[in-house]
This record gives C-alpha cells, structure tokens and sequence, in this order.
C-alpha cells in the first residue's frame, strides 16, 4: 500500500477486522534469506551480518493481507543502526477494485534489472506510530526482540509491483523493501536534514546515496 514509511503511517480501523487466510507467515527464512511461495516466488535476501528478529502478518484497514520480516544490525546496547523491512502485501479479494498507487507519487527506478518505484524520507524515531499501523507491527518486533531506535533515521522504500508487467505504479500485489540508518551515523541529526519537518536541501544531498546503499544491501529475486 503505498504509504509514508516510518511517521504517522497508517490509521487504525474502528470497523471490523477483516479476516485474511492464516495468520501464519507464508514466507520461510533461512540465515539472510526470505523466500515466499507463489506465482511468482519471491527471494529476498538481506546482508549476511544482520539479525532476523522476526516476523508478523495481519490485515492493515480492512484492504489488504500484509506479512513483515524484520532484520537489523545494531550495536552492544541493541540499538538499531540498520533496519531490513521486506513487507509482502495483497490487496483482499473483498477489495476487488483496490490498487496500490506509486506511479504518481514515487520515483521510478531500475533496480536488479526490474522496475521499482522509491522513495525517501527522514523519519523522527521518538513519535509514537499509531496503533494498528505498519509501523506499529514493525516497532513491536523491534521492542519485544529487545531492540531499541535511535532518535533519528534515514529511510529509503523499494517497492516492486508483481502484477503490473506495463510498469504504470498501480497494482494489487506488492514487496516492498525499507531500509533505515541511524542519522548520527552521518552525523545528522533529523532537525539538520529538515525544516519545518519537511525534508530540505541537505537531505536531499543524501537520497541517492542512500538509494545505492539500499539497493545493494536488498536482493531481490523472482522465479
């Protein structure tokens, strides 16, 4: 679904929980590897060094099926210096007329010799994500594998549609692929890369940077 990665992301809904097949994740992971069943098969892979921390699948809003894996690399207090989210997500069947949207909102890219639209964002780690979001699944396995953030983070999204063959950003079935680095690590701080909370010049000095490094730490394979 196309969101803004890490603030405010998505509102919890007071309706009903819609039902999704199995909360079981359909995804096995071995090492550094996340591979999910279906036409076409998925293979993810993250750097050797990280951590698998866990994974969740719910429905988000009543509108689509979503799983997480969730790997880091941190240091000797456990907090995170790198994150690896890889997200699978479908829109319900109950939902036949949804679309995920990123062709006009996200940058097209030529990533693994496949289209994948990206974006980019500074992210404050210290607001609290609203209940029953993405973001909320993902800082509950950070927190109960005994991880914690930094204040602040760079984060870049990779999304790649798998039913859209014309490359036009709309479709039903998505990977979607976040990285985050610690800012202090570049010695930033979120207030220098914004202003007035929206991204400003300097941080736009580091988006495509940060595109290469995310863009060699994800593989992404289909069969």
């Amino acid at each position: 679904m196309h969101w803004s990665p890490l603030v405010a992301l998505a509102v919890a809904s007071t309706a009903p929980v819609a039902q999704v097949p199995t909360e079981t994740p359909a995804a096995r992971v071995e090492r550094n590897a996340v591979d999910r069943p279906g036409r076409p098969e998925i293979r993810v892979t993250v750097p050797a060094g990280a951590k698998y921390l866990g994974a969740d699948r719910f429905v988000l809003k009543e509108l689509s099926d979503c799983e997480m894996h969730i790997f880091v690399e941190a240091d000797a207090n456990h907090r995170v210096r790198r994150f690896y989210w890889i997200h699978f997500e479908s829109n319900l069947p109950t939902r036949p007329d949804d679309r995920m949207h990123y062709g006009d909102t996200d940058h097209r890219s030529k990533i693994w010799g496949k289209t994948v639209w990206t974006s980019f964002e500074p992210a404050r780690m210290t607001r609290v994500p609203r209940p029953g979001s993405d973001t909320g699944h993902f800082r509950a396995i950070i927190s109960a594998a005994g991880y914690s953030m930094p204040a602040g983070m760079m984060t870049v999204r990779l999304v790649r549609l798998l039913d859209d063959p014309q490359d036009t950003g709309f479709g039903r079935h998505e990977v979607m692929m976040l990285y985050g680095e610690d800012l202090a690590a570049s010695g930033l701080t979120f207030d220098d890369v914004t202003t007035d909370g929206k991204p400003n010049a300097r941080w736009a000095a580091v988006e495509q940077p940060l595109l290469r490094r995310a863009s060699h730490a994800f593989h992404m394979s289909e069969h």
